[in-house]
């Protein structure tokens, strides 16, 4: 992928659901540093030790199942149910 910066095919690299360790070797050894890390963020999976070790090395998230994922809206409205 640093090479697709290298030649300017790309402009920058990005990682998807990478965690802090992870994060952390890459940021050890790469030539171009990450600009976006994709994962999954919402409010029952806000990940705010992940937005906050990202903000740190100037990394953005973005965020897929802003809303939840599927699992945790099925849960949230079948245990809405039960408890009616």
């Amino acid at each position: 992928m640093e090479l697709l910066v290298d030649e300017g095919l790309v402009k920058s690299i990005g990682l998807s659901n990478f965690n802090e360790e992870q994060i952390e070797r890459i940021l050890q050894i790469c030539k171009h540093k990450p600009v976006v890390n994709q994962v999954e963020i919402h409010p029952y999976c806000p990940q705010l030790e992940l937005e906050t070790f990202c903000k740190k090395h100037q990394i953005l998230l973005q965020a897929y199942a802003p809303l939840g994922s599927s699992f945790f809206i099925y849960f949230f409205v079948f245990n809405l149910k039960k408890c009616q």
